[in-house]
């Protein structure tokens, strides 16, 4: 029984050990945002769930403390997309305004604030160990 047990954690450590190996930490900067203009706030999605419109995989808040926010993050490498707003209002939620236009500073990766947003495809970029990425947060 105690062999069995130990062969078990072995193999869950090695599992465990795998896992956070496929991590990577990369560099994230978001320009244009305004001091004084309430929280940063943003998640990164995978293929599902951005086009799904599920919750990100990952999220985090900011305080906006320069025009230009930097810092790090651990993910999983791959094919992801960043998506950031400033919530003006402290409500938690970007806000829509009428035809669903964004009424908050929004930002997507690979996208310069023109014309609608697009899909996965169109925004994703890659994230690998020393990535250095910049979303541009659009003015409202």
């Amino acid at each position: 029984m105690y062999k069995k047990r130990l062969l078990v954690s072995f193999f869950v450590i090695l599992l465990v050990g795998k896992i956070s190996a496929n991590e990577v930490s990369f560099t994230l900067e978001i320009h244009g945002v305004n001091v004084n203009g309430g929280t940063v706030i943003g998640g990164i999605y995978s293929n599902n769930s951005y086009n799904t419109r599920n919750p990100p995989e990952f999220d985090f808040q900011r305080d906006p403390v320069n025009n230009i926010i930097y810092f790090t993050l651990q993910i999983p490498q791959g094919e992801w997309v960043i998506q950031v707003f400033q919530d003006t209002n402290d409500n938690g939620r970007l806000d829509f305004g009428l035809f669903g236009i964004p009424r908050e500073p929004i930002g997507i990766s690979n996208w310069n604030g023109r014309g609608s947003p697009g899909n996965f495809n169109r925004h994703k970029v890659s994230i690998y160990n020393g990535s250095r990425i910049a979303v541009q947060l659009s003015p409202r």
